[in-house]
């Protein structure tokens, strides 16, 4: 009887310390922790006729009134608790030999391993758990892996040396197969939310750059507009034939136009973000003297998310502008097109003829002729296209007796 009640007693400090530890709250012992172990008892006589459920709602009920203020805080410690307490329990077993099984009752056992579970938690520091999370988070699979083998060796020896499974035992195997699909569904949900917040900082960072070249284009844009003004009006001082003075405006409203020709992007009912982004890699690539013939269509964009598609479009864009610098040549071609329900997405260059081969040598990863730590952007765009199972054709195409290699994407 003391035993059994020692056995309880260690038990039940255990999982206060364990969600206690899981909070970062410190314990505290007053005449509401002798009533609440009282209750406990009662709870534990209860349970022998009514089933372990009830304890789980205690402690449920426990952490939401002495650990946590909400109802929501109150699931991770409990769940941990849940998780940790027989997962613990289970390896200590392993661990400690048969000779000392054979020796001691089942309640001194299960004393020994409470008081082993105690003095893991005191010990306890919060630097361990960093160190931990990191090594669960490097070895994931093979821990998982490796703690399912466990467990099902424990079931196996369990039952080669006592030849009966006890309701005890499978309450708590029930319990380790729950937690460990919960935390296999958690690790999924990590997993994924991992790849969502990456997702949007990249996003993010392109949006942010993107904006940032706009700005910059936009003010360079004014203060030449200031210089066109005012060469403009001068002009009457230096110029004093009319016919003259015409002819010389006109070739300057030319000039103006040509400069400006992707103003006509600004006007376009389209997302502002893919005008933006589009209106910037325009004329940051007319800094370098490359001339952009362009057809995109006023169109709305509702099937692809808009940062896939500027990662698509700016991943081609940046590729065709690289080869043109490398070659020397200046001409390229970008359009945006809907047919029916056809979104196609097509960019053109000057180029040398490529055969099939090279242009399948295209979508390996890593390949790539600007030498290391290129290679990864058309891979990354076949990646994006069978995210929305769209197709992508790279063809020789010769336009005014030149040879451009153009990439379509057909969405």
């Amino acid at each position: 009887m003391i035993v059994n009640l020692l056995k309880i007693v260690t038990e039940y400090v255990g999982i206060i310390l364990c969600m206690h530890k899981v909070v970062g709250k410190k314990i505290k012992f007053n005449w509401l922790s002798l009533m609440d172990f009282a209750f406990y008892m009662m709870l534990i006589c209860i349970s022998e006729s009514m089933g372990k459920p009830i304890l789980y709602i205690y402690w449920f009920a426990y952490t939401r009134i002495r650990i946590v203020k909400t109802w929501k805080e109150t699931v991770k410690p409990f769940c941990i608790m849940l998780c940790v307490i027989p997962t613990l329990q289970l390896l200590i077993y392993a661990a400690i030999s048969e000779n000392m099984q054979k020796i001691f009752d089942v309640y001194i056992m299960g004393t020994i391993v409470n008081v082993l579970i105690i003095i893991i938690f005191i010990l306890w520091q919060e630097r361990y758990l960093f160190i931990l999370m990191n090594m669960v988070a490097k070895f994931r699979k093979i821990i998982f892996a490796a703690l399912l083998l466990l467990l099902f060796i424990c079931i196996f020896s369990y039952f080669l040396q006592y030849r009966i499974v006890d309701a005890r035992f499978m309450d708590q195997l029930a319990i380790c197969f729950l937690i460990m699909a919960v935390m296999l569904i958690l690790w999924i949900n990590s997993e994924n939310e991992k790849r969502h917040k990456a997702e949007e900082l990249r996003t993010y960072q392109l949006y942010t750059k993107t904006f940032e070249d706009a700005v910059t284009t936009i003010r360079m844009k004014q203060h030449e507009f200031d210089n066109h003004i005012s060469a403009i009006k001068c002009m009457r001082y230096t110029i004093q034939d009319k016919e003259e003075l015409f002819n010389e405006q006109e070739k300057y409203y030319d000039r103006i136009l040509q400069d400006n020709k992707y103003n006509k992007l600004l006007k376009l009912n389209m997302s502002p973000i893919l005008i933006g982004y589009l209106y910037s890699k325009f004329t940051a690539a007319s800094s370098h003297g490359i001339h952009i013939v362009y057809e995109i269509q006023d169109v709305s964009i509702e099937r692809i998310a808009i940062n896939d598609l500027i990662e698509i479009i700016g991943i081609l864009f940046d590729n065709a502008v690289d080869a043109l610098k490398e070659q020397g040549d200046t001409s390229m071609e970008v359009k945006l097109l809907k047919l029916g329900d056809t979104f196609i997405i097509s960019i053109a260059n000057v180029s040398s003829w490529k055969t099939n081969t090279e242009i399948e040598r295209f979508f390996d990863y890593g390949y790539s002729t600007k030498g290391e730590e290129h290679g990864v952007g058309l891979y990354r765009v076949n990646t994006l296209l069978k995210k929305y199972k769209a197709n992508i054709q790279v063809e020789n195409i010769t336009k005014n007796d030149l040879n451009y290699l153009c990439f379509k994407v057909i969405f």
